[in-house]
């Protein structure tokens, strides 16, 4: 192994060192990410093409993972094409061209991945017209909270609720929400 290593000159020598330190390099931080859960991407990160605020905020396109990434796809193409006989004007362009694809992969598998995440937090203004149900008695007039069921973001809650209405809305009466205030759903009947 170190005779052939020896062996190397140039810009062999060079693109056998990128491809592997930047291979080493990348699967280090995917280690780090899945054993430590830390993010290896807060330094470094000065472009992002993503809106602030929003999910892919986090996908930085130039940052570590990145470099790393076009690393590897630069070092890897100029092994794969330095002893065919081009010159190495053309292999440094090819090595380019393919670290930027490579690069530009990662990128969007990163933002998709991004974009599955949720918060998981309720949003209770997200009720406004939504339809449910009584499940303990709404007391009429605003004299008490009751509680309704409706589907909130995908998934059924239990909620505290009021209802102007001047009778009381009794278990199982369906209900339609027209109003949030702190957290408390105002409700009337459905007819």
């Amino acid at each position: 192994m170190m005779d052939w290593w020896n062996s190397l000159s140039g810009a062999h020598l060079f693109f056998w060192t990128v491809a592997i330190g930047a291979t080493l390099f990348q699967i280090l931080l995917f280690l780090g990410t899945m054993v430590g859960g830390g993010d290896f991407d807060h330094s470094a990160d000065t472009d992002s093409m993503a809106a602030p605020g929003g999910a892919e905020a986090a996908v930085k396109f130039l940052s570590v993972r990145a470099l790393a990434a076009f690393a590897v796809g630069f070092g890897w193409a100029g092994v794969l094409f330095v002893g065919e006989g081009r010159s190495l004007t053309a292999v440094i362009a090819i090595a380019i061209l393919t670290g930027l694809i490579y690069t530009l992969m990662i990128w969007v598998i990163m933002r998709m991945m991004a974009s599955m995440q949720e918060d998981g937090t309720l949003d209770f203004q997200n009720a406004l017209g939504k339809n449910g149900k009584v499940y303990v008695t709404v007391p009429a007039a605003r004299a008490g909270d009751g509680q309704v069921e409706i589907m909130l973001q995908g998934r059924l809650i239990t909620a505290l609720a009021v209802t102007d209405f001047a009778v009381a809305l009794p278990p199982l009466a369906a209900i339609t929400v027209i109003k949030v205030e702190n957290n408390t759903l105002v409700v009337a009947p459905i007819h």
